[in-house]
């Protein structure tokens, strides 16, 4: 959070490609994950890269679930984090982050 408080402060309207930056490093640590899971090469796993998470109707909703987790729990939390830091400390956001436990829960 130190870095993002840093950068927000000295260029306060640059919170889309800093969340850009954040969410494309993510992105492809998860893909080098991939790789080293091997597997992409397992035989019978095709179906399970993104092409076949659309055309295949058996898992289909994965895809609904692929999206959801990457667009709107992984780059807009960034994005909407960034944003906040912009405008408050990082240690003031360490503390609201930390009752997230007690928000989830109350719901």
């Amino acid at each position: 959070f130190f870095l993002t408080e840093k950068m927000m402060t000295e260029i306060p309207g640059q919170a889309l490609p800093i969340t850009a930056v954040q969410v494309s490093v993510c992105a492809l640590i998860c893909m080098i994950w991939c790789f080293s899971e091997s597997w992409m090469g397992t035989p019978g796993a095709e179906h399970y890269a993104l092409p076949g998470l659309f055309t295949d109707p058996s898992i289909q909703h994965v895809a609904g679930a692929v999206f959801w987790t990457g667009l709107i729990t992984t780059a807009l939390n960034r994005f909407v984090e960034t944003t906040a830091l912009g405008k408050i400390s990082s240690a003031e956001a360490s503390v609201i982050l930390a009752t997230e436990p007690l928000w989830a829960a109350l719901f």
